[in-house]
């Protein structure tokens, strides 16, 4: 079966070239070489520590930056090679959640038109129908029709995101790249927005690539996830292989450092990871220490 994305060896650098002297740049490696595939419906989970390129990679999957190298299939076609219109296609298919639900909106445009401009853009529907399947998507997500006349101060930060995902939703997508779409809202309503990405899953067969910190809100929602360090996945593997059998000092120290709320039980400490001191090398490659667990050579 063909995965509904897999991708190859990609790489996404900034840099380089030669500054006003003629001297050399130095050339940054935000993401090195990284493969994995995603099946339908199925959630991966994408994490590590700020600065790991993890959004950056998210951002080239969905060619909103082109890679520098490295192949992207999506249901079976290679999009780094197709021009605008091509790709616009394709963008039908695959959507993203931003991590901030107040800048993601315009905050002069009625939500009701926000959430309609995808319909807009690909020509899908107008007029009356067109506001029908806005009402659609507002109630799909837990949101009342009567708040598409409003505008985007006037809702919370959960609000927000609820709008940000109806859009994403608009065009009936395949894939969502969500970009860590709890860690700016309240602790308190983290938990529904998770449950509707759950849900959203179950009724629509969505696959998500999960770009999160939340390692509890990852275990909860995935069934793989990809470590990864200094612009490389240095760990991928089934959720529960991942919390239960961790390969990589990398992934144990950032198991290390959930915290666990009960005073009595007492925490295994791993030897710090130095990470500046351990940055993977691009031909490094990964091995298979258990069927579908798989570690990068250190």
């Amino acid at each position: 079966m063909i995965p509904l994305l897999e991708v190859t060896d990609l790489v996404r650098s900034y840099g380089g070239g030669r500054d006003f002297l003629g001297r050399p740049k130095p050339k940054f490696h935000a993401v090195n070489g990284i493969s994995f595939q995603i099946a339908k419906g199925e959630t991966l989970g994408l994490v590590g520590e700020s600065g790991s390129g993890k959004s950056t990679a998210g951002r080239a999957i969905l060619q909103l930056e082109r890679p520098d190298e490295g192949s992207v299939r999506f249901k079976g076609t290679e999009l780094t090679i197709l021009g605008p219109q091509r790709m616009k296609r394709f963008r039908r298919e695959m959507q993203i959640i931003f991590q901030d639900p107040y800048s993601a909106l315009n905050p002069r445009m009625k939500v009701g038109r926000f959430v309609a401009e995808p319909l807009v853009v690909h020509d899908i529907c107008s007029g009356s129908t067109l506001t029908d399947r806005v009402a659609d998507l507002f109630r799909l997500v837990g949101l009342d029709p009567a708040f598409m006349a409003r505008y985007p101060h006037e809702f919370s930060g959960g609000q927000r995101q609820r709008i940000n995902i109806a859009r994403s939703l608009a065009l009936s997508p395949s894939l969502i790249v969500a970009d860590e779409p709890i860690t700016a809202l309240d602790v308190s309503i983290q938990a529904q927005i998770v449950n509707l990405f759950q849900d959203l899953q179950d009724q629509l067969g969505l696959a998500y690539l999960l770009i999160a910190h939340d390692l509890g809100m990852v275990r909860y929602l995935c069934q793989r996830v990809a470590v990864m360090m200094r612009g490389r996945i240095v760990e991928l593997a089934p959720t529960e292989a991942i919390f239960s059998d961790p390969r990589h000092p990398y992934t144990r120290s950032l198991l290390d450092a959930i915290p666990i709320p009960d005073p009595d039980r007492k925490h295994r400490r791993h030897i710090a990871f130095d990470v500046a001191a351990n940055i993977p090398a691009r031909e490094a490659q990964m091995k298979e220490v258990n069927p579908g667990h798989f570690v990068l050579e250190q």
